[in-house]
């Protein structure tokens, strides 16, 4: 049986609104020439569908969404005789800003891997909870919104490479290794690749990929990190001490990246966040 959601309006602007939510268990075809006034998401539950958009037509099997933003101009319809399908559609005053941030264009196909639902079971606890009229402020669907999307970000892949969540899992070994090792000052790229039995070449297209920077960047970021952990909380340590403590050889090299990270001198930062 179809089961189709339209929430009750918010009576405050929010910063991501659901318009509508729903599961189709036979879906007919639909031809938006002008495309849908809200940003759209469909996804295959069953069966196969195919969707047409900007001349490239994408076969929408087991897994697999697409994302559309706002009067995109798309077609999709069942294929060998058959397709269930969910959907969301969702508007709000960050809507556009967090799609572009996630790095999303007017239409993004998304596919994930077998064993990892929490996809679709996120669409399904929204629309059990939004049948359930139980959210009249709309907020409890804004954040479960904006979770759902985080999943498509880091569960969902848009080209052949292994979702987000997979990349990390391959470099988990060499995360908790730093976080073991970080105040050591003579670590280096060769050392963190080594972890990982790869090049630093390939460790830092990884980095790149997943943390936008390079490992020995993400390394400082640790040290910095864990010197603001400190600095409030071992008011008896020299801001010396603390800088060696995290990995760094000398005092003025702390104090100058930590300035230059924080915008703020350590010294500063102690005082502001000191008890």
């Amino acid at each position: 049986m179809m089961r189709r959601v339209v929430p009750a309006f918010p009576s405050e602007p929010l910063p991501l609104q659901l318009e509508t939510i729903g599961f189709n268990p036979d879906q007919e075809t639909l031809d938006r020439q002008e495309g849908y006034p809200y940003f759209h998401w469909l996804q295959t539950l069953d069966g196969e569908g195919e969707l047409t958009v900007g001349g490239q037509t994408w076969k929408m099997n087991e897994r697999s969404g697409v994302l559309l933003a706002p009067f995109t101009p798309h077609l999709y319809e069942a294929r060998n005789g058959w397709w269930q399908t969910g959907y969301i559609t969702f508007r709000g005053g960050m809507a556009a800003s967090i799609v572009q941030s996630f790095g999303w264009g007017s239409a993004e196909r998304f596919q994930w891997e077998a064993g990892n639902d929490r996809i679709s079971d996120q669409l399904f606890n929204m629309l059990t909870s939004a049948e359930a009229g139980s959210d009249p402020s709309g907020w409890q669907s804004s954040a479960d919104l904006y979770q759902f999307l985080t999943l498509l970000r880091t569960n969902a892949r848009t080209d052949n490479r292994p979702s987000m969540s997979k990349r990390l899992e391959r470099i988990q070994v060499l995360l908790a290794w730093l976080e073991q090792h970080f105040a050591n000052p003579e670590i280096g790229l060769a050392d963190m690749a080594g972890q990982l039995g790869i090049g630093v070449r390939q460790l830092n297209e990884r980095f790149r990929e997943l943390f936008g920077q390079t490992a020995y960047s993400y390394l400082i970021q640790l040290r910095i990190r864990k010197a603001k952990e400190w600095l409030p909380s071992r008011p008896d340590w020299t801001v010396r001490r603390i800088g060696e403590a995290v990995g760094f050889r000398d005092a003025s090299h702390f104090v100058s990246t930590f300035r230059q990270k924080e915008g703020m001198t350590p010294e500063t930062y102690r005082k502001l966040y000191g008890r």
